[in-house]
């Protein structure tokens, strides 16, 4: 659970601009000056509660589904930071009345349903709220006193982050909170810090793993708003990550949560762009431009200036045929050699490596060392060039037929299967490299 353990504001005039919101979560507040409007259309009967004193909330408490999907399974969670708290608050009091049942009544089957807050004052009096949202249609509501109402989906973005971040830190610094406010987002809360050694260059050789296509990519995005750290390759940074308010923009979609990434050297930042964690990371730099928009080229434009043509392996590769292509991946596969898998594919399709399955608490997946295919041999048995399936031009595609002995029986045992192989040219001079295999055409 997380037990933030920073002070809950004191001053008199904050408690009393936040009114409106203490009187909603749960503390009994003012009875002797009149409500707001909006706070009389959320909870009516909380007038009837007030104390004629304010009362401290020195928490709030989120108590999960136990059939939800949460990172932390779904185990209660506890806040007790001041900023998190008036966030929260803040989020709940700027909800409007729900007057279309409709919207919320046929949620998907990626909703998560009978979600608890619980706000809890000083003197122990506590007020309870309950909260759907699904993540597929991005709608939610809170319910209280048998009354629903729709506050900004951010608000269960927000709480079902703090599943997966349970060290969130609001002592930012204020030159942190002005370069993102600057570009129009909203920190919320560091996530983590981490030291990295960044490569000595950003040319990747073949078989590499491809932490230097990472720090190259994210170098174009970082230069967008003049910070290039190519400066410090070879040296130690420190990498700062931050839980952003805001969504990604819409060239993005689905991806949806931006995760802020900063790099310091000596104290000074020297890096900064944003990142989308988990699964595909790459995103955009601060003021919201594509790697495209920034360079004016295409990945396969882009990641020729960064391939390393003088490597062996690279070499030799260059010189091969689609299917020999194939049968030197599936002869690696057999073999355990990593580095060659690696190096016959495309850049592109090897750099999901860095944040498929990730936990978004780290920058990228580290432990190149651990990735495990989950195959004892790999007999290739028959390749078949599909013709008039796959209209792109440069792409081909292949059946092959290939008997495996998995180390563990997880969507299929060990057999003859199909697996359909698509290849291309992500760079010419690269020659042919697989760009994606799977079960099916």
């Amino acid at each position: 659970m997380i037990r933030l353990k920073t002070g809950f504001r004191k001053n008199m005039w904050k408690w009393c601009a936040l009114a409106v919101i203490l009187i909603l979560a749960g503390a009994f507040v003012l009875s002797k000056q009149s409500l707001p409007k909006r706070q009389k259309a959320i909870d009516e009967d909380s007038q009837k509660e007030d104390k004629g004193e304010i009362v401290a909330l020195p928490k709030i408490e989120i108590v999960f589904d136990e059939n939800g999907h949460y990172w932390n399974n779904g185990k209660p969670i506890i806040v007790a930071d001041d900023k998190m708290i008036d966030d929260i608050l803040q989020m709940i009091d700027e909800s409007k009345p729900l007057t279309d049942e409709s919207k919320v009544s046929n949620m998907s089957g990626m909703a998560s349903n009978n979600n608890k807050l619980i706000a809890i004052a000083g003197d122990g009096s506590k007020r309870e709220f309950t909260f759907a949202f699904d993540t597929l249609y991005e709608i939610g509501y809170i319910e209280q006193g048998g009354k629903k109402f729709e506050p900004d989906y951010s608000f269960f973005r927000y709480i079902a982050d703090l599943t997966e971040y349970q060290n969130p830190d609001t002592n930012v610094e204020s030159q942190v909170v002005e370069l993102f406010a600057t570009y129009d987002w909203t920190v919320d809360y560091k996530i983590n810090t981490l030291k990295e050694k960044l490569p000595d260059n950003l040319k990747h050789k073949a078989g590499e793993y491809p932490d230097k296509i990472y720090w190259a990519y994210n170098n174009e995005l970082s230069r967008q708003v003049g910070l290039d750290f190519t400066a410090y390759l070879g040296e130690d940074v420190v990498v700062e990550i931050y839980r952003l308010r805001e969504t990604l923009p819409e060239f993005l979609e689905p991806r949806r949560d931006a995760r802020g990434i900063l790099l310091k050297h000596d104290g000074e930042i020297v890096g900064a762009y944003i990142d989308a964690g988990r699964h595909d990371s790459f995103a955009c730099s601060l003021d919201r431009k594509s790697l495209q928009d920034i360079t004016g080229k295409d990945w396969d434009q882009w990641i020729a200036d960064y391939i390393d043509y003088e490597d062996e392996l690279e070499m030799k590769l260059s010189q091969m045929e689609p299917e020999e292509i194939i049968r030197e991946y599936f002869k690696a596969l057999d073999k355990h050699d990593i580095k060659t898998v690696w190096a016959c594919m495309t850049r592109k399709n090897l750099s999901r490596l860095l944040s498929a399955n990730m936990d978004n608490n780290d920058l990228f997946n580290k432990n190149s060392g651990e990735i495990d295919y989950n195959v004892k041999r790999a007999k290739l048995l028959d390749i078949k060039e599909l013709e008039g399936l796959n209209d792109e031009p440069g792409v081909l595609e292949y059946r092959v037929d290939v008997y495996f002995d998995f180390k563990k029986a997880i969507t299929s045992g060990d057999g003859v299967w199909p697996r359909f192989v698509i290849l291309k040219k992500e760079a010419e001079k690269s020659g042919w490299r697989i760009d994606g295999i799977g079960t099916g055409p």
